[in-house]
């Protein structure tokens, strides 16, 4: 799993236990919503600061 990138100063984490990718529209300029997973689990979350490093991948509809 891809893990995330802190917006603060850069660092990785949760490497290999969290998944996290940006859905596709933002709910401002600075705010957008998130698609997540890990072992057995799914979650989306309420806007978060886009300078989070979540991963973005492109899908087909």
């Amino acid at each position: 799993m891809p893990g995330d990138r802190l917006y603060s100063d850069g660092q990785l984490f949760n490497q290999t236990s969290y998944g996290r990718y940006w859905m596709l529209s933002a709910s401002s300029t600075t705010d957008a919503r998130w698609f997540g997973f890990s072992a057995g689990a799914t979650s989306t979350t309420n806007p978060t600061y886009v300078g989070y490093g979540f991963s973005l991948r492109c899908i087909k509809i």
